[in-house]
């Protein structure tokens, strides 16, 4: 009994160390979609460093892609790889202007995409609390309620965020909302709830030079924690 006693953490480690250290071809893939990254000069358009400073409006035209320091903690898993092989714009007007058009995106081989995904992936904010949103199946009809309030009431997210809304009439969705911020027509399938969170408490971390609101100060309404994270679920709820 004694010698289990001593055996049993010691395995138990080492299960622990297969089962959380990356694989070889884990590795090899991440590798590769750094070296992606570099030799298609993606660089030339989203930088990887942050939290950023803010710039003068005048320099802002020179901006051609999102910052992509925190695309881990952003995006849902997966759906990097999807977008890179099959890209579609977010907004209704050119990156960092009121211009409507867009910036062609290039599109990557599914391989490839994977790949640059895999690396993309791993670029997060450390400082980024995980786990608040709950993970609800459905969300709760109350906290959906509160959301709907704040969001087409007393902050009118939708003149700058399109969404989809349905119709129960004809049974039917409708677009409505701006196109000078990224839509929210699937915003479930691509934004990590908690990020939402960390974005509506702190947008000018992520984007020092949009045009958030950054809630609590005077000229806006003060949100609270339940606030956030109905929001937050709201937003993901868009399919």
């Amino acid at each position: 009994m004694i010698r289990i006693k001593k055996t049993l953490p010691l395995a138990f480690a080492g299960i622990c160390f297969l089962l959380l250290a990356p694989t070889a071809s884990q590795g090899a893939e991440f590798d590769e979609g750094k070296a992606l990254f570099q030799n298609n000069n993606c660089g030339s358009c989203h930088t990887r460093k942050g939290p950023e400073n803010r710039i003068p409006p005048p320099a802002r035209h020179g901006i051609k892609g999102p910052t992509l320091w925190y695309a881990g903690s952003k995006f849902r898993p997966g759906f990097l790889a999807q977008w890179l092989s099959k890209p579609e714009p977010f907004r209704g007007v050119i990156y960092g202007a009121m211009k409507r058009g867009k910036y062609p995106h290039p599109v990557l081989a599914e391989n490839d995409a994977a790949k640059v995904a895999a690396y993309l992936e791993s670029l997060k904010d450390p400082q980024m609390p995980v786990g608040v949103v709950p993970r609800w199946k459905k969300v709760p009809r109350k906290v959906l309620r509160r959301a709907r309030i704040l969001f087409q009431k007393k902050q009118p997210c939708y003149s700058c965020h399109m969404v989809a809304i349905r119709k129960t009439v004809y049974r039917t969705r409708i677009e409505v909302g701006g196109h000078s911020a990224p839509h929210f027509k699937d915003a479930g399938r691509r934004l990590n709830p908690d990020f939402i969170v960390a974005f509506l408490k702190k947008p000018a971390r992520y984007n020092p030079n949009g045009r958030m609101p950054v809630y609590g100060d005077k000229p806006f309404t003060r949100l609270s924690e339940k606030d956030f994270i109905a929001l937050a679920a709201y937003i993901a709820s868009f399919k």
